[in-house]
């Protein structure tokens, strides 16, 4: 079993109209979800970023680089 890390830096806000957390991943086309709380909008972008690398592989295309800078990471452990 190969395990792949991938850190992605994330940005929350919260939206005061909805009463909703966003979490956003700029360094991926500004994928973005929501949730009621930080926890389910963290679960929420973490599925979409998967469904984007799994776009991503099946059309051939690379893994965008990802600077690291200070700040939030989203952590994904992909399995291969």
């Amino acid at each position: 079993m190969i395990m792949d890390r991938l850190e992605f830096p994330v940005e929350y806000s919260f939206d005061s109209d909805s009463n909703m957390v966003i979490a956003t991943i700029p360094q991926l086309n500004y994928i973005s979800s929501f949730g009621q709380d930080f926890s389910e909008a963290e679960k929420n972008v973490t599925e979409a970023v998967l469904a984007y690398l799994e776009t991503l592989e099946k059309r051939g295309l690379p893994i965008p680089r990802i600077e690291k800078n200070s700040g939030t990471f989203l952590i994904i452990e992909l399995v291969s």
